[in-house]
């Protein structure tokens, strides 16, 4: 297998953490460790793996004799209600009835727990013990957790990415100056809106800011508010002083904070170094324009539930009421995501996700089944990117959507110039 067990604990973290990101799963490791079979198209071999880990997670299940509230039952119900359900963490702890301290601890519980099953069935026999089961915990998995219970209080709204770095720029005047670093902002004007939580938004510039201050002490950093085709970028560049800077474990926090965070709102972070000490990262959100929302489904009173939920966000519903109506529809207006309903008269919607899928047109939008039957391994076999369990909730659905248009397109969650494991 070629890979520790610390490692391969990171992969799964990793992989659950972006387990409906398209851009990010074709590259998981565990890809080929879980899901080995490359003879199969890169989308069968990404589900085989979103199947391995979700039928680990049922095997946590210890049964009806435990009340769903029972520590014996908490590490499925939190895996299942996080990664099968897509709740938010709030929603967890209100269903269970827990304390937000409690939820983190039993959630490391819960995936170390998990880990272990996945290692006892797929790792190299004769490796079961554990080699840091009982040591602390380091400060990068401290950070990560941090990060992600930041990211999971996140209010999202319509944000100016400038006026967020104008903002962390003065938090951090003082520590400029006290270490003689020097600042050049280039379009520092009104830049275009974002759709992010402004604290969570704001707590990653910061890292990247004080990160970089640190690494030009006595020197110059130059900061950019780019507008790109489907995102607004902040960059950040920097020349490293040598004998000057922070430590390696620090840049390690620093970044991981933030592209944690970054993530957690559907951008991205990208590192480059060049040579003679050039170091820059860019940050890039997502601009606040409407996207396109399909919503098939012959229950006029679902469409109109949807447009509800999606009032006020990034998200514009163009409704259907069938299937042929629908694939009318698509040739006037590009949908940037489908939710299709299965249970409609004439053609249903299996037939219609199968012409969907065959339209050249329509093979990088996500399409998402949303059914009161319990059916995700049929729907992912006829090509569907996501499923969601009827009754939708408004949160289960802006996250679904987040997960799949909050990234530009063609922007990965992994750059091959990022440091491992930030």
């Amino acid at each position: 297998m070629g890979i520790t067990r610390e490692a391969f604990a990171e992969q799964v973290k990793e992989a659950l953490l972006h387990l409906y990101d398209p851009a990010y799963l074709p590259q998981s490791e565990l890809l080929r460790l879980l899901a080995p079979n490359e003879g199969q198209t890169w989308q069968a071999r990404t589900q085989a793996l979103r199947r391995v880990l979700m039928q680990a997670i049922e095997r946590l299940d210890p049964g009806s004799g435990f009340p769903l509230r029972a520590r014996e039952r908490r590490s499925h119900a939190i895996l299942s209600a996080c990664y099968a359900r897509s709740m938010t963490a709030q929603a967890v702890m209100e269903e269970l009835a827990i304390s937000e301290r409690q939820y983190w601890r039993d959630r490391k519980r819960a995936i170390k727990a998990l880990v272990h099953q996945l290692w006892h069935e797929y790792g190299p026999p004769g490796q079961d013990q554990v080699s840091s089961s009982s040591s602390p915990p380091d400060r990068v998995d401290i950070a990560r957790e941090e990060a992600d219970r930041l990211a999971s209080r996140s209010n999202p709204e319509l944000v100016s990415l400038g006026e967020v770095v104008r903002q962390a720029v003065s938090t951090l005047q003082k520590v400029m100056q006290s270490k003689g670093t020097h600042l050049q902002f280039a379009g520092a004007g009104a830049s275009p809106l974002v759709f992010a939580d402004p604290t969570v938004l704001r707590q990653a510039c910061l890292n990247l800011l004080s990160y970089a201050f640190d690494v030009a002490t006595g020197g110059t950093v130059s900061l950019q508010i780019l507008e790109q085709p489907e995102s607004v970028e902040f960059v950040v560049s920097a020349v490293t002083q040598p004998g000057i800077g922070p430590s390696a474990e620090r840049a390690h926090l620093g970044l991981t904070i933030a592209r944690r965070l970054v993530e957690a709102q559907g951008g991205y972070l990208r590192v480059q170094v060049g040579e003679m000490g050039c170091w820059s990262v860019a940050v890039g959100m997502p601009k606040a324009h409407s996207l396109p929302v399909l919503v098939i489904d012959d229950n006029a009173a679902t469409i109109k539930l949807f447009r509800r939920y999606l009032a006020g966000s990034r998200y514009k519903v163009v409704a259907a009421e069938s299937g042929p109506g629908a694939l009318e529809l698509v040739t006037l207006v590009k949908p940037a995501a489908v939710t299709l309903d299965v249970m409609m008269p004439g053609q249903d919607g299996w037939d219609t996700l199968q012409a969907l899928r065959a339209r050249p047109d329509l093979g990088d939008t996500p399409v998402i089944v949303c059914s009161i039957l319990d059916e995700p391994e049929l729907a992912y076999s006829l090509g569907a990117d996501d499923f969601i369990r009827k009754p939708v909730t408004q949160v289960t659905l802006l996250q679904t959507l987040d997960r799949w248009l909050g990234r530009p397109r063609g922007a990965s969650s992994v750059h091959p110039e990022a440091p491992a494991d930030t």
